[in-house]
């Protein structure tokens, strides 16, 4: 089974060039590339905003932050490319832990130092008053593990491009 893992990621360069082949599909791939660049672009400094999304997280973009974004776009663009390729030659091709890792690597940021957590907790403690101390132990947590968690967002995506590519390779066509 290991042999089988590494020989299948040996030949995603394979996938991935004979997917880049096609027109549309390097279109789409560019596309959510670019997409995706931009989002984390303005996403992930966040934390040093407080919170606050936009241009104004360009100015607290650190070089590390730049490099995470930057590999996080390339995962979810390679990704599309070789789905839209998979769907174009008849597999079955699935997305899902690539859309699990784009969330995951988004949460902590928005979680961490934005309004939104308590807002969340806030809504729940109206109902459940007790809920209404979880809120900074969550976010907390969050910062402080904050690169673990975009390091699990990272597998999670690298996961789903060797699935897809795997896909892509083997259809029955």
């Amino acid at each position: 089974m290991i042999a089988t893992t590494i020989q299948n990621i040996i030949q995603m360069p394979v996938a991935i060039r004979l997917a880049l082949g096609d027109r549309r599909t390097r279109i789409w791939g560019a596309a959510t590339f670019l997409i995706g660049l931009g989002f984390y672009l303005l996403v992930l400094p966040a934390t040093d905003t407080g919170g606050a999304i936009g241009l104004v997280s360009l100015r607290f973009l650190t070089v590390g932050e730049a490099g995470l974004a930057l590999i996080m776009a390339a995962l979810l663009g390679l990704t599309t490319a070789l789905g839209i390729y998979g769907l174009k030659q008849g597999a079955h091709v699935t997305s899902g832990k690539t859309i699990l890792g784009a969330i995951v690597a988004i949460v902590p940021t928005l979680l961490c130092c934005s309004p939104i957590l308590p807002l969340v907790i806030a809504t729940i403690a109206s109902v459940l008053p007790a809920a209404g101390t979880l809120g900074l132990p969550i976010q907390g947590f969050i910062a402080t593990h904050e690169t673990w968690l975009y390091a699990i967002a990272i597998i999670f995506m690298a996961w789903g491009l060797y699935a897809n590519a795997r896909r892509a390779l083997y259809c029955a066509c």
